[in-house]
């Protein structure tokens, strides 16, 4: 074999290994990337969490609050949403291709229970189920009353 031939072959082998090893540095680092952010809106997540009412309604982060940016430099979202008695709260980072609502974004999650309102309701029903059956007490009382009264025995 000529020796230009294994010289060449060398730097193709040497290419080679070079491509595959910044490949996987690259995969190596945006790996680290999504942990980091995955561990900086679960944070952030948990901190917000603890933050409700003492009827359990979160207690909502000013627009400004958060300054924090994801590991790409898009800036930390936050979102509120409520559906029967559950609130939730989303932190969410756009993710490597910086845009909002899409697969690679890294989103957590908090769940409060909501009883804005539940309270109440249950006052309101309690009191008149005590009414209701107060005025059944009278009426039943007035009728043995009266019975007794007219049907001596």
């Amino acid at each position: 074999m000529a020796p230009y031939a294994v010289l060449l072959r060398a730097c193709g082998l040497a290419f080679v290994c070079i491509v595959l090893a910044v490949g996987c540095v690259g995969k190596v680092a945006r790996r680290a990337a999504v942990e980091k952010a995955d561990s900086q809106v679960r944070r952030i997540a948990a901190e917000l969490d603890q933050e409700t009412t003492e009827t359990g309604i979160y207690v909502r982060a000013k627009a400004d609050a958060i300054r924090e940016s994801d590991p790409w430099g898009t800036p930390i979202a936050v979102g509120y949403s409520q559906g029967g008695v559950a609130e939730v709260v989303a932190v969410r980072c756009a993710g490597p291709d910086r845009e909002f609502q899409t697969k690679d974004d890294v989103v957590a999650i908090g769940l409060a229970a909501n009883f804005k309102g539940v309270g109440e309701g249950i006052k309101r029903n309690a009191e008149t189920t005590a009414a209701s059956a107060a005025q059944g007490v009278v009426r039943g009382t007035m009728e043995g009353l009266r019975e007794s009264l007219c049907n001596p025995q």
